[in-house]
């Protein structure tokens, strides 16, 4: 697959990871080289700039529902921005932020594409927590249970609809630290789940094939979410929430690489880069290189 024309999307924001840098992540990433980087791969590149918008006062009153006003705000504006430029003809390329910011994603998405758009969600953490189960009450820990229909009505209707994608058009890959009510959840769910266990005992080009094939019968296209902590430390340090035994750079890579020879990917959202833990910027031109080698194939 060869993209012939990438819109690069900054989202500036942290609204629910608290602590962290990954509001600088956009930044920090054009600084070190992402758009020419890009280039590299795609007939054109634009960059379209960061998300702005006006957002409501931070509340986090509720310690089981951290700023759930903001949230709803970014993903309302984000899912008009990506809804644009996929219209315009881009394939979105969305550098951010937490992943709270998933569902303005996905519904962007649907509404330049249709109903038929499957996820696959790259994270150390299943993000299907709900406001009864969560141990930190951040919505970005929600995020995958809120595009599924599940938690706080608030979230889970945003958009005037739920859930914004079935559960049977979401894959959760290279997960690792689940909370136990979280397992429980997924466990009864629809959605699919490929721990990184899995992914070592399978090998990532049989992973990729299952999980394409699990998508086939509902979805035309495929958004890819990437949480950068699917990443062991050792590949990119400057991660939000580090957990042990992500995956290696050559995991990563080749499954990027088969996702784009697949011919379903309609964009990537790349997030959770902590910029504060990145001083001299080594971090993240190790990241674009690792993305951008990959999908260069």
């Amino acid at each position: 697959m060869k993209l012939s024309k990438i819109g690069i999307i900054g989202v500036p924001y942290n609204v629910s990871s608290f602590g962290s840098g990954t509001d600088k992540s956009p930044e920090a990433l054009r600084k070190t080289g992402i758009v020419d980087a890009l280039k590299k791969i795609s007939v054109k590149v634009d960059d379209l700039g960061d998300l702005e918008t006006e957002l409501p006062f931070t509340n986090i009153n509720n310690p089981k529902l951290r700023n759930p006003e903001q949230v709803v705000v970014l993903c309302r504006t984000l899912a008009t921005r990506i809804q644009s430029a996929v219209e315009d003809g881009y394939f979105p390329f969305v550098i951010g932020g937490d992943d709270s910011v998933l569902m303005g994603i996905i519904e962007g998405s649907k509404r330049a594409l249709g109903d038929r758009i499957g996820l696959i969600y790259m994270d150390a953490h299943g993000d299907f927590n709900v406001p009864e189960t969560t141990p930190s009450g951040t919505i970005g820990g929600m995020d995958v249970a809120i595009t599924a229909g599940r938690g706080a009505r608030e979230l889970v209707e945003m958009f005037d609809y739920f859930p914004i994608l079935h559960e049977e058009n979401i894959v959760l890959c290279g997960v690792r630290d689940l909370d136990e009510m979280e397992k429980m959840a997924l466990t009864e769910s629809k959605v699919r789940v490929y721990t990184r266990k899995a992914l070592k005992t399978l090998g990532v080009e049989q992973t990729v094939k299952n999980m394409l094939r699990d998508l086939q019968h509902v979805c035309d296209k495929v958004f890819l979410h990437v949480d950068i902590d699917v990443l062991d430390a050792s590949v990119i340090s400057a991660q939000a929430l580090t957990v042990p035994d992500g995956l290696s750079s050559k995991e990563f890579q080749k499954t990027l690489q088969m996702l784009m020879e697949s011919d379903r990917l309609c964009g990537i959202s790349l997030m959770m880069f902590d910029a504060a833990k990145d001083h001299d910027g080594k971090e993240a031109r190790k990241l674009v290189k690792l993305v951008t080698h990959a999908l260069r194939g």
